[in-house]
This record gives structure tokens, sequence and C-alpha cells, in this order.
């Protein structure tokens, strides 16, 4: 009898441990409706909400001003083109790039200066190959400045024009080359521009003073731009003496000129005082003659 009694009441608290396990599902089963519920309700919260009429017209106008046509190879071309010719030669540039009409580069052009570049991913490399490209421009410039300035100063430059050789020696260091071709060299380089070697060896074939000269015509363009990058050099420290000895010759001219002047301050000083004498001495008599 005891041992059944034991075995009912050990059944009882299986049945009420069901009962607690089975509620329990149930908690979870309601707070995970809950979670679910209240997970739908953030979902729907972030959904995207759609461009009123007036918000899809301002895309629409923005993306109208933009440049959806435009490739990286498009921006290349730009960047390159400011580059060869300087960011101020709108008229060259808006021709140098591929399949974009002039009209839309100089649109583009007035977007990108002076700092709509700035917007852009690779923009210090951009702009230091712009940069470095307009430095070598100027280079160019100043090169050919200093040989305009030399040929200017001689009438017949083929004939008379003269180099400061090292040493005062005519065609030292010159490899071969005499002062009769280091004038040609330099005159074509003022005529052709410096650095269009081609032509310059084209106009050396062709001149009738070097039709028996081997030596020259037979120079191929790296050896003339040897040839002319130090016949450069020595333009430019010539065109500096000149320069210097002018200045010198303006200085003792100003000085000359402001002696003279006291000079001449001097003397007048004195013929007045002598004026001033004689016409004292002059009075003197009438009276005394009165």
């Amino acid at each position: 009898k005891n041992e059944d009694a034991v075995n009912q009441d050990a059944a009882a608290d299986d049945d009420d441990e069901d009962d607690d396990i089975e509620d329990d599902g149930v908690e979870e089963e309601e707070g995970g409706e809950e979670k679910a519920g209240e997970d739908d309700g953030k979902s729907t919260s972030t959904k995207p909400k759609f461009l009123t009429d007036e918000e899809q017209k301002e895309k629409d106008e923005l993306e109208a001003e933009g440049f959806r046509s435009w490739t990286k190879q498009n921006l290349n071309d730009f960047v390159n083109a400011c580059a060869n010719y300087g960011r101020d030669h709108l008229g060259t540039i808006k021709n140098e790039v591929a399949d974009q009409p002039p009209e839309e580069v100089e649109r583009y052009y007035h977007t990108f200066w002076p700092h709509g570049y700035l917007q852009l991913k690779d923009a210090k490399r951009i702009i230091s190959k712009i940069e470095k490209g307009e430095k070598k421009l100027a280079s160019i410039e100043a090169d050919r400045e200093a040989l305009a300035v030399k040929i200017s100063r001689h009438k017949r430059p083929l004939q008379t024009l003269s180099l400061p050789y090292p040493n005062n020696t005519s065609t030292k260091g010159s490899k071969g080359f005499s002062a009769e071709e280091d004038r040609f060299l330099v005159y074509q380089m003022h005529q052709l521009g410096y650095g269009n070697w081609e032509q310059i060896q084209y106009a050396i074939r062709n001149s009738w003073q070097f039709r028996f000269n081997w030596f020259i015509k037979s120079r191929n363009t790296k050896e003339l731009s040897q040839r002319c990058k130090k016949l450069l050099d020595l333009v430019k420290e010539d065109n500096r003496k000149f320069e210097e000895q002018q200045k010198k010759k303006k200085g003792k001219k100003r000085g000359s000129t402001s002696g003279g002047s006291k000079k001449k301050k001097a003397a007048s000083g004195a013929a007045g005082k002598r004026k001033r004498g004689g016409s004292a001495r002059s009075s003197g008599r009438k009276k005394s003659r009165k």
C-alpha cells in the first residue's frame, strides 16, 4: 500500500511538471509573436519613400546639368589637353576631346575650372599633371624668348652671330661642330622652335651651304638635340652678359649726365655773377659821369 501511494504521488508531480513546461512553451510562443510584431514594425518603418513630384523634377534637372555622357577617356583627353596647351587655351582644348562636341567641352571647362576639379577623386594627381605641363610650356616660352633676343641683335645671324664658347675658343667641346654649323642650328631653333629636331634635321639636309658637308648631314635627331641644348645654354649666358653690360652703360650715362648738369649749373651761376658784376660797374660809371 505504501509503495502504491508513493507511486501515485510521483505520477502527480510528473503531471504538474508537464503542465509547467506546456505553460512555458505557450509564453515563449506569445513572446515570439510579440517580437515578430516589433520586427515587422521596424521593417515597415525603414522602407524607402517615393519621391514627390517636386523632388523628382529637381532630380531630373540636376541630372541634366551633369555630364552623364562623359567617360574616363574623355576626362583623360581633357586633362592632357590642359597640360599640353595650358588651361587658358580654351579654343584649342575644346577640340581635343574625342566623341564630345566643342560646346559640351566648353561647358565642362567652365565647370572644371577654377574649383570644380576638387570634387574629383584624383584631384591632386590631375592638377599636378596639368601644372607640370604648364611649367614645361613656360620653360619652352623662355627658351623662345632667349633665342629671339639673341637673333635680334644681329642683322645677318647666319654670318655674324657669335657665341661665348669656353676658354675663348670658337668650337671648344663642340665634338666636331663648327662655328658655322652652330650658327645655323641656333637660327633654325629660332625659326622652327626648340625641340622640333626632325624639322631641323630636314632643314640641314636641304640647305645649300651643307650640300657637301657629310658630318652635319649625317647627325641624327638625338645628336642634334644634345648639341642644341648646349648652344641654348650658351645663348642664355650671352644674353645675361649683354644685359649686365647694358646696365653698366646706363649707370655710367646717368653718372655723366648728373655730373654734366652740375657743371652746367656751376657755369650758369658764374655767368650770372659776371653779368651782375658787369651791370653794377656800368651803373657806377654812369653815376660818376653825371
